[in-house]
């Protein structure tokens, strides 16, 4: 900023008069016009919860869903109960691909998170379309395994432990 004649403020880059002009500064204020977007700012994004919207999406979508409602769901914002009515749903795992990855990630997914969930919910999320057909022996071994009420504890304590 340079001190002008008269005290007025004039940055460096701004044009200078022609000569034998002088230089007005205009008052005034900016004016944002446009609404401001929430970039991250700790406010969670909606996540579709209607069954009859999710399970018309294709199958990324579906697995961006799923990555936005496991959080929610964790937290307690997304009910378990809603979330398993559209994870279970028959049409849920009806246009997925046998061939792309989707479905496997999904249950990957799923399975990371089981801690989350109600024994007859686990239950209920096994005898699912989706775990059915995407859901490999391992998978049933590891669930079994992180459900059973012996190896919960010592599982939730070797969590803690790393």
């Amino acid at each position: 900023r340079l001190r002008g004649p008269g005290g007025a403020t004039r940055h460096r880059h701004a044009m200078t008069p022609r000569p034998g002009k002088v230089e007005v500064p205009i008052k005034g204020e900016v004016i944002l016009r446009r609404p401001r977007q929430g970039k991250g700012g700790g406010a969670d994004e909606e996540v579709a919860s209607d069954v009859s919207k999710v399970v018309r999406f294709d199958g990324p979508t579906k697995l961006n869903w799923l990555c936005k409602a496991l959080p929610l769901v964790r937290r307690r914002k997304l009910q378990p109960s809603e979330f398993l009515d559209i994870i279970t749903n028959q049409r849920f795992a009806g246009n997925l691909d046998d061939v792309m990855p989707w479905g496997t990630q999904m249950v990957s997914m799923l399975r990371s998170e089981i801690g989350d969930f109600q024994p007859q919910q686990v239950q209920q999320l096994r005898q699912s379309d989706l775990w059915g057909r995407f859901a490999d022996s391992d998978d049933e071994r590891a669930v079994a395994k992180a459900t059973s009420s012996t190896a919960l504890p010592a599982g939730r304590a070797a969590a803690f432990a790393n």
